[in-house]
């Protein structure tokens, strides 16, 4: 068996792998096209390169990602591994493959990360270093209000939509060419938000976000300074039914004017492998928020 990092003449058969794979265990059409436009619409080096294939007699037959992401918080930069996309061929299980894969990303990833995360079982996951672990909160919003459009997000708001995730207390940098498919990920809707001041016409943009329609949930968001709270509000009464929001434990501003609107919940919502605990130290210090606490960044 030979590992490998993939590259784009790699793109085909990693995507085939991975559909298979994660179709036949869940039982329905798995589509990583869909899921996760961003890696996987078309070969891009950067991306196929994140992965690191097994190899047999030159078929690949295994896979498992490490995407880097540049997590800004309290302006500190954090070196964020998002770990996953791990899949094996059937035919090769019960060989060792897959733990083979991630000795080699937890070499990789303890030479240019901060903190790696990963979406799976503690038990499967655990003898890795990945724990359960990490603040996040979940925001609850009742079906009231209105004033607000919400649109489907064009390129062209692109720019006006990373100046307002950039002034946040912490955000991931992206480029423009990203942040739609960014937004698009796991099926959701990428959104943007407008005012709509007199019924029926839109007027002034104010922000975006990501949307799962089907579950009334928004994953992430960029929304002009103090006014969350109204636009969470009137987007679940535009879906007509109580909207929940996932938001990120270092933004300390958003949560606290949100707490008079909304149902507040901590939750825990995956595996993280700390690497350097002092420079998440250092960000949560610049964020304003407790430094003895573990915080979930965005996880998107």
């Amino acid at each position: 068996m030979e590992l490998k990092h993939l590259t784009v003449n790699d793109f085909d058969a990693v995507v085939e792998l991975l559909d298979g794979v994660f179709s036949r265990k869940y039982g329905r059409e798995t589509r990583f096209a869909k899921l996760f436009p961003r890696i996987f619409t078309a070969p891009r080096a950067d991306m196929m390169n994140a992965h690191i294939g097994a190899f047999e007699g030159g078929r690949l037959i295994g896979t498992a990602a490490m995407y880097p992401i540049d997590y800004v918080v309290g302006g500190q930069h954090i070196r964020l591994i998002a770990n996953g996309n791990v899949a094996v061929h059937e035919d090769f299980r019960g060989r060792g493959v897959m733990s083979v894969m991630l000795d080699r990303i937890n070499e990789e990833c303890d030479s240019c990360g901060d903190l790696c995360y990963l979406h799976g079982d503690p038990v499967r996951y655990g003898r890795w270093g990945y724990i359960g672990g990490g603040i996040e909160y979940k925001l609850t919003f009742e079906p009231t209000g209105g004033g607000y459009d919400f649109l489907p997000l064009n390129q062209g708001e692109v720019p006006f939509c990373l100046a307002l995730a950039e002034a946040r207390s912490d955000y991931v940098v992206r480029r423009e060419d990203e942040l739609i498919p960014a937004l698009r990920s796991g099926g959701r809707e990428a959104v943007a938000v407008y005012t709509a001041d007199t019924p029926g016409k839109t007027s002034r943009m104010v922000g975006c976000l990501s949307l799962n329609r089907e579950g009334a949930f928004v994953e992430e968001f960029a929304i002009q300074g103090g006014i969350e709270p109204q636009v969470f509000a009137a987007l679940a009464a535009k879906l007509g039914r109580p909207l929940t929001v996932r938001l990120s434990g270092y933004d300390a501003g958003t949560l606290a004017r949100c707490r008079d609107f909304a149902k507040v919940e901590e939750a825990q919502p995956t595996l993280f492998r700390v690497i350097h605990p002092e420079r998440l130290r250092e960000a949560a210090l610049a964020a304003g928020v407790d430094a003895d606490v573990m915080y979930a960044p965005y996880l998107t």
